[in-house]
């Protein structure tokens, strides 16, 4: 989906929520209800920021688990970053005639403007047909795409790493700079791939679906490597950095709905009785 039908729904998603009359020609929604459409607009962007907010401050509430798992990526880290030119040789030595012809697919998924429009493609179908969990996957998939590239922009820029392809070596830091062949760390597409397919995962929450969405941000982390463009250190920073933002971002969704569910089963009502009037509050199971 490009930009002009992108651009064409929003006009008629608008004009389908004011109605409007020319001489004897009226144009009414019978798909949505504008109504609502506006509620859950007002709740999903309050969602959006929330869902940011809990992305920052996620690391502070780490468990001990989690903890330790991020000491194991730092460490692991470490090894990665002492093992980048030999496996940036070994993959450039074995190029081949099918993986020249694979590796285009895990770029285009990788590409924020894609995976952009999946989401926002999402969101608007899931408005259309008055659909929460399609809508709701869709906002998903945008905040990943979001969050995910302001967090790999500053540290690209903070830590200004060149390359593979200017041949400087896996040490070259701290170039400050917004040129292309001085932000290699993290992988950008990498990361990117990895949060989206995150959420895709535990939205569908289907063994093969989750196979199929991991291999792809795989090939994706692979293809950053075999076109040069990326040290293998930055794309299992990229990676790990892409599934933290996701699973932040699924973690956020399923405490919203489960939260939403109990309330659902509250029932308060008035009550009345020889010591006065009051509430009473029952649970339904």
């Amino acid at each position: 989906m490009d930009r002009i039908k992108i651009s064409t729904i929003l006009f008629f998603i608008i004009l389908s929520c004011n109605g409007f009359s020319q001489s004897d020609l009226k144009l009414k929604s019978s798909i949505i209800p504008c109504t609502e459409t506006k509620v859950n607009l007002n709740k999903d962007i309050s969602n959006f920021f929330d869902d940011g907010l809990n992305i920052v401050n996620a690391p502070f509430k780490f468990s001990s688990d989690e903890l330790y798992l991020t000491g194991a990526v730092v460490a692991f880290t470490g090894i990665a970053f002492l093992s980048d030119s030999q496996i940036k040789t070994t993959i450039s030595n074995n190029h081949n005639v099918l993986m020249d012809k694979v590796t285009p697919f895990g770029e285009k998924y990788g590409r924020s403007v894609n995976t952009g429009v999946l989401g926002g493609g999402l969101y608007l179908a899931g408005l259309l047909l008055d659909n929460k969990d399609i809508s709701s996957t869709g906002r998903m998939v945008v905040e990943s795409v979001v969050y995910t590239g302001l967090t790999v922009g500053v540290l690209k820029f903070a830590l200004g790493r060149g390359r593979p392809y200017e041949n400087d070596g896996p040490g070259d830091f701290f170039d400050f700079s917004f040129k292309e062949e001085d932000v290699s760390f993290p992988s950008g597409h990498t990361a990117t791939a990895f949060a989206v397919s995150t959420v895709l995962a535990r939205k569908i929450d289907n063994v093969y679906a989750t196979i199929g969405l991991y291999s792809l941000a795989g090939l994706t982390a692979y293809q950053r490597i075999y076109d040069n463009k990326h040290w293998f250190s930055d794309v299992f920073v990229g990676a790990a950095l892409g599934y933290f933002i996701g699973s932040t971002i699924a973690n956020s969704d399923e405490q919203r709905e489960n939260t939403e569910n109990i309330l659902s089963k509250v029932n308060v009502m008035p009550s009345v009785s020889s010591k006065g009037v009051g509430l009473s509050l029952s649970l339904n199971f």
